[in-house]
C-alpha cells in the first residue's frame, strides 16, 4: 500500500490529487502530467506551461532557464560575456574586457584574437600592419625587422626596400638569436670480435690411448 503523505515535486500525491486544491488540479489548473484543465494541452491560455515558460521558453518577465531575455541579457543587464547594452563590461567598467577584447571581439588596436582587423577584414589594418605591429615584410613602425631585431632584414634590405647590408646567412649572429648548437658526433665504438682458440680435433681411438699414458 502506497504512503499517502508522499508528494513529487509539483505536489500531486500517487493518486494525482494535489495537496492544495485536493483536487487533480493545481492552483493554476494543471494536473499530474502537466495538462491544462482548460487548454488540453501543456500551456494555459496564456502560453505557459506549469513552469511558467512559454513554447520560446521564456518566462513571464521575458527570461529563459539561466536567465537570459530574448536580447540576450540578464537581469543586471548584462549578456552571457559581461557586457551590457553600452558595451561596458561589468569586471572592468571599461568597453574592453579582463583579456582586452570590446563586445565584438577586438582589441583596441582593431584586432580579434584570430589577428582580422575589424576594418580591413584581412591580417593587416589599414596601415598595413598586423596584430603583431609588424607590416608584410616584417618591419615595424620603427623600422626594425622581427627576426634580425636591426634596420634590416634577412636579405639586407631595410623598410623602404634599400640594400644596405650585406644578406645574413648565418642566423646564429643575429642580435638576441640563439647559438646554434654544435652537432655531438657520437663516437663508434667497435668491437671486435673475440677470436676463439681453435681445439683440435681428436682423432678416433686417442681418448682411449689418452687413458693409459
Amino acid at each position: 500500500m502506497k504512503e499517502t503523505n508522499k508528494y513529487e515535486r509539483y505536489g500531486f500525491d500517487w493518486r494525482g490529487i494535489h495537496k492544495d486544491t485536493g483536487t487533480t488540479y493545481d492552483s493554476r489548473g494543471f494536473d499530474k502530467n502537466g495538462i491544462h484543465n482548460k487548454t488540453k494541452h501543456k500551456y494555459d491560455l496564456e502560453g505557459y506551461n506549469r513552469d511558467g515558460f512559454d513554447i520560446s521558453g521564456f518566462d513571464r518577465e521575458g527570461f529563459d532557464l539561466l536567465g537570459f531575455d530574448k536580447e540576450g541579457y540578464n537581469r543586471e543587464g548584462y549578456n552571457r560575456n559581461g557586457f551590457n547594452r553600452e558595451g561596458v563590461h561589468k569586471d572592468t567598467n571599461t568597453k574592453f574586457n579582463l583579456e582586452g577584447y570590446d563586445c565584438y571581439g577586438y582589441n583596441e588596436d582593431g584586432f580579434n584574437k584570430k589577428g582580422i582587423h575589424k576594418e580591413t577584414q584581412t591580417k593587416f589594418d589599414p596601415e598595413g600592419y598586423n596584430s603583431e605591429g609588424c607590416d608584410v615584410r616584417g618591419f615595424d613602425r620603427n623600422g626594425i625587422h622581427h627576426l634580425t631585431w636591426d634596420v634590416f632584414d634577412l636579405l639586407g634590405l631595410d623598410k623602404n626596400g634599400n640594400k644596405i647590408a650585406p644578406p645574413v646567412e648565418d642566423l646564429s649572429k643575429i642580435v638576441g638569436a640563439e647559438a646554434s648548437k654544435t652537432k655531438i658526433k657520437k663516437q663508434q665504438i667497435n668491437l671486435k670480435p673475440i677470436k676463439n682458440k681453435k681445439i683440435p680435433k681428436r682423432k678416433k681411438g686417442q681418448e682411449v690411448i689418452e687413458k693409459f699414458i
